[in-house]
């Protein structure tokens, strides 16, 4: 029955911020960032918490995966996650891409 599975992208950008919430925790000298890696393999996105600190190795923690390889989606996704926190976000293996709805380079 291989129908098309539609993905809420609030409920989605509502649960990447329920699972950062418990692991942000400010200190000192600590830096966090959300790694949105585009795996084109798989046709999923997946996102990260980096976590750096002072004379501590890098920490990467996964918070969600999303089942889909279209732009449209994670750019509503993205835009839901960002409303929620003022991390920086990095975009891994996008290439040269525009995202679809803005029109502004994926960076």
């Amino acid at each position: 029955m291989g129908g098309i599975a539609l993905i809420d992208e609030r409920k989605e950008a509502e649960l990447i911020l329920s699972r950062l919430a418990p692991l942000f925790t400010a200190q000192w000298h600590c830096q966090y960032r959300i790694d949105v890696v585009n795996n084109q393999y798989g046709h999923v996105f997946n996102f990260f918490l980096d976590i750096r600190r002072a004379k501590h190795r890098e920490r990467s923690i996964p918070l969600h995966t999303i089942h889909t390889a279209d732009l449209e989606v994670l750019e509503r996704v993205i835009t839901g996650v960002r409303s929620g926190t003022a991390l920086t976000m990095n975009f891994v293996d996008f290439g040269q891409v525009r995202w679809p709805l803005s029109q502004r380079w994926i960076r």
